[in-house]
């Protein structure tokens, strides 16, 4: 399990929730985190079970992986 920054919504500034996921293959991974997601207290840019891209990036001085786009299943046909 990796864990992998997913953007929040409407919160006036880019804020990231950190999720847990797996590695689907190189910059692809499912995010998991149901049990984290509340649709009432925030909204994460790709909610979970969602396959995503990512790329690497720095927050807080840290290099993290951060979700960037959707990835299509049809990829993996």
């Amino acid at each position: 399990m990796q864990t992998i920054y997913v953007q929040l919504l409407d919160e006036g500034t880019k804020v990231y929730r950190p999720v847990p996921a797996i590695k689907i293959q190189d910059d692809v991974y499912e995010l998991q985190g149901a049990e984290l997601y509340d649709k009432e207290e925030e909204i994460w840019e790709f909610g979970p079970n969602s396959r995503v891209f990512v790329k690497e990036d720095c927050l807080g001085g840290e290099k993290v992986l951060i979700a960037y786009e959707l990835c299509s299943l049809s990829l993996f046909r």
